[in-house]
């Protein structure tokens, strides 16, 4: 059971990392695994800090190295998840805020008038800050600015509207790109979507940059 248990944490892993923000029905449904057993990977897999939920829609997503993820899963072929994967995670620092049990980072942030702002609408409304204050600033620019690729490799901290929209697999959104007011227009005329996808790390990254340009966020109310 214990080696079963830890084939099917391996493959909920890995499809996390081929499909980030996937909720519980969608691993469940695209890795053909039974959602009780997912539920259980999942639950190992936040035990090890090598997953965490996303704020906006309830996702998974990857965080850490695949080595990290690797010695993780081998511990559950014959412990639970503890001291040793909690040492393979201490590289990652909160922060911003506790984790709860489940392994979320819920804090929310205000920024200028903006209050209880979760991760991804705290970056949402900071891009937006920034083009406001820099109204003739590109799409290139931007990205440039913030890190894009760097801080979100797969998809992109900030992109280009339609190819944001590529970018949701599986019903799951990258990016902010649902609603008409979430999208960014620039003066070019390029509309432009935000990233959803944030843990605690990611959001620090991307606050060390904005933070000296003047665009500071605090957190709000820690999650308890």
């Amino acid at each position: 059971m214990k080696n079963k248990t830890a084939n099917q944490a391996e493959k909920v892993l890995e499809f996390i990392k081929e499909n980030p923000g996937s909720t519980i029905e969608t691993i469940t449904e695209g890795a053909n695994v039974s959602n009780l057993l997912v539920r259980k990977a999942v639950k190992e897999l936040q035990e090890g800090n090598l997953i965490v939920a996303n704020d906006e829609d309830g996702g998974f997503t990857l965080v850490g190295t695949s080595e990290a993820a690797a010695e993780v899963v081998e511990a559950t072929e014959t412990t639970p998840v503890t001291e040793k994967a909690t040492r393979n995670r201490k590289k990652i620092v909160e922060e911003l805020g506790p984790k709860t049990f489940t392994g979320r980072n819920n804090d929310k942030y205000k920024f200028g008038e903006h209050r209880n702002l979760p991760k991804g609408r705290l970056v949402l409304a900071i891009v937006r800050a920034y083009v406001d204050k820099n109204p003739k600033v590109s799409l290139t620019k931007l990205q440039e600015v913030f890190h894009s690729d760097e801080i979100q490799p797969r998809f992109g901290v900030i992109a280009e509207l339609s190819a944001a929209k590529k970018f949701s697999k599986n019903k799951v959104d990258r990016h902010f790109v649902k609603n008409a007011e979430d999208i960014i227009k620039l003066a070019n005329g390029t509309k432009i979507a935000v990233s959803n996808q944030w843990t605690a790390e990611s959001l620090s990254q991307l606050l060390k940059i904005a933070t000296p340009m003047g665009f500071k966020a605090k957190v709000e109310e820690a999650a308890e």
